[in-house]
């Protein structure tokens, strides 16, 4: 305070940060909403991407639906939504089952498709189906949200992530 009355000069530089335009910029108080910012969490960042993939793809049958699982999704959403449904450990030919399942619930377009369609089709659609399942637990792999079966187990495979 005494420097105050020696030098008035100081009232016009010496202001509180809070009074300056543009504080923000200079000085940031919430710490851990800067951290999560700078340092990310790219795991949990996938997950919600995949639980949400309709805001993602914009799709307004998926958004409408909510949480429910339609065929319409992408595959790996698909495949990590029925993951949590499942504990640490999922069977490879049960989570296929329920994939196929979802897979192939009939909608309009696809009843129009099927009458169309000759008889090998359904040949080509399994292996299609099955195809596409081996392609959504490689992405899911690739993500780092679940480890392919080891040696012991060849047919389960190991959830990593969990949690939201």
């Amino acid at each position: 305070m005494y420097t105050y009355y020696l030098f008035p000069w100081n009232r016009n530089y010496m202001r509180p940060i809070e009074r300056m335009p543009f504080n923000e910029i200079f000085c940031f108080k919430d710490v851990e909403k800067l951290q999560s910012v700078l340092i990310g969490d790219p795991r949990s960042r996938i997950q919600v991407d995949l639980l949400e993939s309709y805001k993602i793809l914009r799709c307004s049958c998926c958004n409408k639906s909510g949480n429910a699982i339609l065929p319409s999704k992408h595959d790996s959403s698909i495949m990590y939504s029925l993951a949590q449904e499942h504990g640490d450990l999922i069977n490879l030919h049960d989570w296929f089952q329920s994939f196929r399942t979802i897979v192939l619930q009939p909608t309009t377009k696809r009843k129009q498709k099927t009458k169309q369609s000759s008889n090998g089709s359904g040949d080509q659609s399994a292996a299609s189906i099955q195809a596409r399942f081996c392609r959504a637990v490689t992405e899911l792999q690739i993500t780092g949200l679940i480890r392919m079966p080891s040696k012991r187990r060849p047919d389960f495979v190991q959830r990593i992530a969990f949690g939201l």
